[in-house]
Protein backbone atom coordinates (compact mmCIF):
# COMPACT_ATOMS: atom_id res chain seq x y z
CA UNK A 1 0.00 0.00 0.00
CA UNK A 2 1.40 3.38 -0.95
CA UNK A 3 1.78 6.30 1.40
CA UNK A 4 -0.83 9.08 1.18
CA UNK A 5 0.26 12.26 -0.62
CA UNK A 6 1.67 15.08 1.54
CA UNK A 7 -0.16 18.40 1.22
CA UNK A 8 0.39 21.64 3.10
CA UNK A 9 -2.84 22.96 4.64
CA UNK A 10 -2.95 25.84 2.14
CA UNK A 11 -3.05 23.27 -0.71
CA UNK A 12 -6.30 21.63 0.44
CA UNK A 13 -9.22 22.01 -1.96
CA UNK A 14 -11.54 19.18 -0.92
CA UNK A 15 -10.59 16.81 -3.73
CA UNK A 16 -7.47 14.90 -2.61
CA UNK A 17 -9.05 12.24 -0.39
CA UNK A 18 -6.80 10.79 2.32
CA UNK A 19 -3.67 12.92 2.79
CA UNK A 20 -0.77 13.51 5.15
CA UNK A 21 -0.12 17.03 6.46
CA UNK A 22 1.66 18.90 9.24
CA UNK A 23 0.36 21.84 11.31
CA UNK A 24 -0.06 23.38 14.75
CA UNK A 25 -3.35 23.63 16.66
CA UNK A 26 -3.94 27.38 17.09
CA UNK A 27 -7.20 27.22 19.06
CA UNK A 28 -10.28 25.10 19.78
CA UNK A 29 -13.72 26.05 18.43
CA UNK A 30 -16.64 25.38 20.79
CA UNK A 31 -19.17 23.22 18.95
CA UNK A 32 -21.82 22.74 21.65
CA UNK A 33 -22.48 19.26 20.24
CA UNK A 34 -21.18 15.71 20.49
CA UNK A 35 -20.62 15.19 16.76
CA UNK A 36 -18.02 15.99 15.67
CA UNK A 37 -15.98 15.35 18.80
CA UNK A 38 -13.77 18.42 18.38
CA UNK A 39 -13.11 21.29 15.96
CA UNK A 40 -9.85 23.23 15.97
CA UNK A 41 -8.12 25.80 13.79
CA UNK A 42 -4.82 24.63 12.36
CA UNK A 43 -1.99 26.95 11.40
CA UNK A 44 1.30 26.67 9.54
CA UNK A 45 3.50 29.76 9.85
CA UNK A 46 6.04 28.24 7.43
CA UNK A 47 3.43 28.78 4.70
CA UNK A 48 2.54 32.36 5.70
CA UNK A 49 -0.56 33.37 7.63
CA UNK A 50 -2.43 30.18 6.73
CA UNK A 51 -5.22 28.65 8.80
CA UNK A 52 -7.46 25.65 8.09
CA UNK A 53 -10.26 24.15 10.21
CA UNK A 54 -9.94 20.56 11.36
CA UNK A 55 -12.90 18.47 12.54
CA UNK A 56 -12.44 15.35 14.64
CA UNK A 57 -15.05 12.58 14.30
CA UNK A 58 -12.77 9.90 15.77
CA UNK A 59 -13.19 9.66 19.56
CA UNK A 60 -9.69 8.14 19.82
CA UNK A 61 -8.16 11.49 18.74
CA UNK A 62 -7.88 14.59 20.94
CA UNK A 63 -5.88 17.60 19.81
CA UNK A 64 -4.20 20.04 22.20
CA UNK A 65 -3.81 23.79 21.61
CA UNK A 66 -0.25 24.89 20.91
CA UNK A 67 0.92 21.43 19.88
CA UNK A 68 2.25 20.45 16.47
CA UNK A 69 1.13 17.29 14.71
CA UNK A 70 1.58 15.22 11.61
CA UNK A 71 -1.89 14.14 10.49
CA UNK A 72 -3.29 11.41 8.30
CA UNK A 73 -6.79 12.56 7.42
CA UNK A 74 -9.19 13.61 4.70
CA UNK A 75 -8.99 16.75 2.55
CA UNK A 76 -12.69 17.48 2.95
CA UNK A 77 -15.14 19.92 1.38
CA UNK A 78 -17.99 20.71 3.76
CA UNK A 79 -21.40 22.01 2.75
CA UNK A 80 -20.90 22.47 -1.00
CA UNK A 81 -17.58 24.28 -0.76
CA UNK A 82 -18.52 26.54 2.12
CA UNK A 83 -15.46 25.32 4.01
CA UNK A 84 -12.39 23.25 3.13
CA UNK A 85 -11.14 21.34 6.15
CA UNK A 86 -9.06 18.47 7.43
CA UNK A 87 -11.43 15.72 8.56
CA UNK A 88 -10.22 13.18 11.10
CA UNK A 89 -12.66 10.28 10.92
CA UNK A 90 -12.35 6.49 10.95
CA UNK A 91 -8.91 5.53 9.62
CA UNK A 92 -7.34 8.90 10.50
CA UNK A 93 -4.27 9.18 12.70
CA UNK A 94 -2.09 11.79 14.40
CA UNK A 95 1.49 11.95 15.66
CA UNK A 96 2.44 14.77 18.03
CA UNK A 97 5.74 16.36 16.96
CA UNK A 98 5.80 19.40 19.26
CA UNK A 99 4.45 20.12 22.73
CA UNK A 100 5.23 23.53 24.30
CA UNK A 101 5.12 21.91 27.76
CA UNK A 102 8.17 19.81 26.83
CA UNK A 103 10.43 22.88 26.44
Amino acid sequence: MSSPPFLHIDEFDGTHGFVKTKAFVNYTIDLRSHTPEQKVMLGNSDRGDVQRPCVVFNDDITLEEGCGYVFGGFDNEWDDGEQIQLKLAQGAWIRKIYDPDDD
